[in-house]
């Protein structure tokens, strides 16, 4: 009898193993997605913005896609600055930054946003690269892989 009590304690052992590491798992991989979808939805709205700004006659404080990146940012209410846009929900480091104009190329990650990186060698863990053009915004790169056509 001890020997079958200690192979079912050795049994239940195993499976409780084996689920405390798939359910470690399965919160990482949750972590990671709600990171994913705050920068892909911060990176979009603030496009959106962008966007709305362009539209605007330039009476009201409307600018052109060729503007400069601080008008850009400015006529869109993040002030002056086009780099180190919070993107809360991110992370604490996580930010985005105008990068580009004509289009307007809008770069959000995790762990900071560097406007002297391309989204090609962005070395970062998680970011989204969104563009914004007289049709409006657009996501074309999730984690430096295109998205669609």
């Amino acid at each position: 009898m001890g020997q079958q009590q200690l192979l079912l304690l050795v049994l239940a052992t195993v499976i409780v193993g084996l689920a405390t590491v798939a359910g470690i798992q399965a919160f990482d991989e949750g972590r990671t997605q709600a990171t994913q979808d705050a920068l892909q939805q911060r990176a979009l709205a603030i496009g959106s913005d962008v966007y709305a700004a362009t539209e605007k006659p330039d009476q009201l404080g409307g600018v052109s896609l060729d503007s400069g990146k601080s008008s850009i940012a400015a006529a869109a209410g993040f002030g002056s600055s086009a780099t180190g846009i919070p993107a809360e929900g991110a992370g604490s480091s996580a930010d985005c930054d105008i990068t580009s104009t004509d289009p307007v190329k809008i770069i959000c990650a995790d762990d900071g946003s560097d406007s002297s990186n391309s989204d090609s060698d962005a070395s970062t863990n998680q970011s989204v690269v969104v563009e914004v053009d007289s049709e409006g915004p657009s996501v074309t790169s999730i984690n430096n892989n295109t998205v669609g056509s």
